[in-house]
C-alpha cells in the first residue's frame, strides 16, 4: 500500500496528514480492532561472499534483509502513533485513531535462522534501532507457526514476547523454532524491573525485596535444539491410512481460560483477540484464578450485583497495562442501566489508575450465563460527569488490599514457570 508522509519539517510540524506530499510504501497492514500487525517482505538473499565470511558484505546483505524491512515497518509505525491513521493513495484517510498496540515483522525469504534469531547482537552491531526492534523471522517459521498456534490469541502473545528487548538479551537460540517451542513450553517470559514497573504503575507498592533480588539473580539462557516433537509431527502429518501414526502436533500449555478465550472470539467481541493474549499471558495458577472469579461472584449474589477489578501491570510501559473486572446482574436490574453503569465505571477507574485499556465480564446472578463482555480503550480526558464520580473511588493507594498478589507482578504464562516459581519460594 501506498501511504503519505511530511515531506518537510513544516509538513511534520503543521501534522496535517491531508497535506503530506511524500510517498511511502507498505508490504502488509492487517488491523483488527485495538490491534495493528506491520509485515515488511525482504526477498534479498544472503549473498555467496557473505555466506563465505566476508565481513563487509554480511553487513550489506543484512541491511538489505534486516535493516531497510525494520525502517520501513518502524516509519508506518510512527505515523500511525503521530496521526492516529493513514492517508492511503488509494483509500483516502484510514482512521486508527483506535489502534492500542503495533507489532512489527521484517519477513525473509532466506532462511538465516542463526542470524534473524540473534537480535541483540543486530541491535549492538546498529543493523536494528533499540527503539525499533521488529520481528525477524523466515518466510517458512512465520507458515509453520501459524500452523502450530491452536487460536489467534497465542500468535499475538509470542508476537508480544518476541519482540520484547529483554526477552531478546535473556533468551538466546540457534533457530526460531526453539524460541517459540519454549514459549509453548515456558512462556518466553523475561521478569521486568520491578523498580521500573512501579515508575510506570505508581499505585503499586514499593517492590518487595525478594523480587529485587529474584530480578537481580537473572541470568541469560541458551536455549537447546526443541524441535524433536516438531519435526515428527511435520514429516507425519497429512498420511493418511490405518496403519499410518499421525505423530502428535506440539501445542501450548493447556489454558483454564482457553474456553473464554474462544468464546470471545466466537462472540466477535471488540477486542476479542487482545484480551485473549492478556488472559493467556498469566501464569497457570493465576489463570485458574481468573477462570473461578466469576462462579465466585456468583456463588454469593447479592441484590445490587457484585465486583471485582483486577489491574494487570506486568511490564515496564504504561501502554501495556489492563483493567480487568468480573461482575454480576442481579434478577430484575435494569440491563441498559446496569450496562452504562459498568461502563462508566471501568472508563473511570481505568482513567484513575493511568490503564490505557479494560474489559468487563458481566454474569446473571440468576441464570449463572455470561451475559456481555465489554470493551474498553479510551484514553482521552473524561467529560465532566465521570470526572465527578472519580472521587467516589477507592483511591488507588488501597486498591492492593484487594488485588491478587501474583497480579502485581510479571507472570511467566505456563504450568512450568508456576511451579519452578512455587519451588524457589518454599527455598526461601
Amino acid at each position: 500500500m501506498e501511504y503519505c508522509l511530511p515531506a518537510s519539517d513544516d509538513e511534520a510540524e503543521a501534522a496535517d496528514p491531508s497535506k503530506y506530499t511524500k510517498r511511502a510504501e507498505g508490504d502488509h497492514l492487517i488491523v483488527l480492532d485495538d490491534v495493528a500487525i506491520i509485515v515488511e517482505d525482504k526477498a534479498v538473499a544472503l549473498s555467496a561472499l557473505s555466506r563465505g565470511g566476508k565481513t563487509a558484505r554480511i553487513r550489506t546483505d543484512l541491511t538489505g534483509i534486516i535493516t531497510k524491512a525494520a525502517e520501513q515497518a518502524g516509519r508506518m509505525r510512527d505515523a500511525i502513533q503521530r496521526d492516529g491513521g493513514l492517508r492511503s493513495k488509494n483509500e483516502g484517510w484510514i482512521d486508527l485513531s483506535q489502534i492500542r498496540e503495533i507489532h512489527t515483522i521484517a519477513v525473509s525469504l532466506d532462511d538465516i535462522s542463526t542470524v534473524l534469531t540473534a537480535t541483540a547482537e543486530l541491535v549492538q552491531a546498529g543493523l536494528l534501532a533499540a527503539d525499533n526492534i521488529p520481528w525477524t523471522v523466515s518466510l517458512h517459521d512465520l507458515e509453520l507457526i501459524t500452523e502450530l498456534v491452536a487460536r489467534p490469541a497465542e500468535f499475538l502473545l509470542y508476537l508480544r514476547r518476541r519482540r520484547n528487548p529483554d526477552v531478546t538479551v535473556m533468551f538466546r537460540a540457534p533457530d526460531e523454532m526453539d524460541l517459540f517451542l519454549y514459549f509453548f513450553e515456558a512462556g518466553l517470559w523475561v521478569e521486568p524491573d520491578p523498580v521500573q514497573v512501579r515508575a510506570a504503575f505508581p499505585f503499586l507498592l514499593e517492590p518487595a525485596t525478594a523480587e529485587l533480588r529474584r530480578y537481580r539473580a537473572r541470568k541469560p539462557a541458551f536455549l537447546t535444539s526443541r524441535t524433536d516433537a516438531l519435526d515428527q509431527w511435520f514429516h507425519t502429518r497429512g498420511h493418511g491410512g490405518a496403519r499410518s501414526i499421525q505423530a502428535p502436533k506440539p501445542a501450548m500449555v493447556p489454558s483454564p481460560l482457553a474456553p473464554l478465550i474462544d468464546e470471545l472470539q466466537s462472540r466477535n467481541v471488540t477486542g476479542w483477540l487482545s484480551i485473549g493474549a492478556t488472559l493467556l499471558s498469566g501464569a497457570t495458577d493465576v489463570q485458574h484464578k481468573f477462570a473461578r472469579h466469576g462462579d465466585e461472584l456468583l456463588n454469593n449474589p447479592s441484590p445490587k450485583g457484585r465486583s471485582l477489578a483486577v489491574p494487570l501491570t506486568a511490564s515496564v510501559d504504561p501502554a501495556e497495562g489492563w483493567l480487568f473486572v468480573w461482575a454480576t446482574r442481579p434478577s430484575g436490574a435494569d440491563p441498559n442501566e446496569t450496562d452504562r453503569r459498568l461502563r462508566d465505571y471501568l472508563r473511570a477507574k481505568k482513567h484513575q489508575l493511568g490503564l490505557p485499556r479494560g474489559v468487563v465480564f458481566l454474569y446473571d446472578q440468576p441464570t449463572r450465563e455470561l451475559l456481555d463482555i465489554c470493551y474498553e480503550g479510551h484514553t482521552g480526558p473524561l467529560d465532566a460527569a465521570l470526572t465527578a464520580s472519580l472521587s467516589s473511588l477507592r483511591p488507588p493507594s488501597e486498591l492492593h488490599r484487594s488485588i491478587h498478589p501474583n497480579a502485581k507482578r510479571p507472570q511467566s504464562g505456563t504450568r512450568n514457570a508456576a511451579r519452578h516459581k512455587r519451588k524457589r519460594k518454599r527455598k526461601r
